[in-house]
């Protein structure tokens, strides 16, 4: 493990955003987009790099308006940048969205292509029409996988040479944690959202098939119950084994997973899959999907299965439970797998390249160049010179 992680302080308002700075302000700034929420796994990935940021950093948080899920993102972030009015700063995100203009100094993170597949086709429209448009200008791409980084440049066809990975780590509050959750029964954990590609309903009606109910053992879930998975609860007479825990405080997550018997997360696609980490280094088993990004991230620590076949997820459920060796053998190897995610080797790769990239930026503007100024040219619109003076 590398040093301490700098201290941040937060100070109120530059130019209408929060500024976050080190002790040590002499630097190169960035401007990020951090509108992600800490329950998301790309919020766990912000706060990741925020809490180990070099000191000679400094970061701008631009409290970009409007849903990150919105189509106008790109143009809000846009009108955030030009409000600074810091013409040789990176801007950065660690989500997809890049802004509107300002590529060229921006840095942005590409987790996965689901919008691509499971969104519907507006999704795709915009993502193809947009966005893959959009990358091509920025000055790089951060993808977490070498599975994401093959699939994006085969989608995007980006320059090889701004597309680079670095992968996801491990929270210390799982590595760290060695209190477990009780409940009155055992239980296999699924951690994470409800949306259909994350395959919910195959996992209930493999967890029937798998007869380990009969054992005493249940099936807790994070989130919220909803209809359809409702339905399938009660079609394989489940409703006594099969819970929900709603939004779990990232506080007690840890103590959740270490109470398990069993981590399954059987997704139909993943760019990379937090929960597979966070289960080994919980010295849980992993039963996880042989498809995506999935296999790379468990290498020989988990249990892998065909997530379009309910008999393949039955028979590893069936499997794990019984099997006393094998269960010993998951936790040893995911104790030694885990080990090669690591938040501080990767946060010191991502900040790196930042530091190089600035550089390079830094080179590319004239001392009297006004970025604000050659945009409303660009478009024909009027954009506030003094920042802040509107939105």
């Amino acid at each position: 493990m590398s040093e301490a992680a700098p201290r941040i302080d937060l100070h109120s308002m530059e130019h209408g955003a929060i500024r976050v700075r080190s002790l040590n302000d002499a630097g190169p700034m960035v401007l990020a987009d951090m509108r992600w929420p800490l329950h998301t796994g790309i919020g766990q990935v912000q706060e990741a790099y925020l809490a180990r940021k070099p000191q000679q950093i400094t970061l701008v948080d631009l409290k970009v308006a409007g849903s990150i899920g919105s189509p106008l993102s790109p143009a809000r972030i846009t009108f955030a940048i030009w409000r600074a009015n810091k013409k040789s700063a990176l801007f950065w995100s660690a989500g997809f969205v890049p802004p509107l203009f300002e590529c060229k100094r921006a840095i942005v993170f590409v987790h996965d292509l689901t919008h691509l597949k499971y969104y519907g086709r507006l999704r795709r429209i915009y993502y193809t029409h947009i966005l893959r448009w959009l990358y091509h200008r920025c000055a790089a791409i951060i993808c977490v996988s070498d599975y994401t980084r093959r699939e994006f440049l085969a989608w995007s066809k980006v320059d090889p040479e701004k597309v680079h990975v670095v992968k996801n780590g491990v929270s210390s509050a799982f590595l760290e944690n060695k209190s477990a959750s009780r409940f009155s029964y055992k239980y296999i954990l699924y951690p994470g959202n409800h949306r259909p590609y994350k395959n919910l309903e195959r996992l209930v009606r493999a967890f029937g098939k798998s007869n380990i109910a009969s054992q005493g053992i249940h099936l807790l879930l994070t989130g919220e119950k909803y209809a359809g998975l409702h339905e399938v609860i009660c079609e394989c007479d489940l409703r006594e084994f099969v819970h929900f825990c709603g939004r779990v405080p990232q506080d007690e997550l840890p103590k959740l997973y270490r109470g398990a018997e069993a981590v399954v997360f059987v997704s139909l696609y993943e760019g990379f899959g937090l929960p597979i980490l966070e289960a080994m280094a919980s010295d849980v088993p992993v039963i996880t999907s042989s498809v995506s990004a999935m296999p790379e991230v468990a290498g020989d620590a988990a249990v892998l299965v065909d997530p379009n076949s309910v008999d393949s997820i039955a028979n590893a459920l069936l499997r794990v439970m019984t099997d006393e060796k094998l269960r010993r053998e998951l936790v040893a190897k995911g104790r030694r797998r885990v080990q090669e995610f690591d938040w501080d080797r990767s946060a010191e790769k991502f900040w790196q390249l930042v530091l190089t990239l600035s550089r390079s930026v830094e080179k590319k503007v004239p001392p009297t160049s006004c970025g604000v100024c050659v945009a409303r040219a660009r478009i024909g619109t009027t954009v506030p010179l003094k920042p802040g003076s509107q939105r």
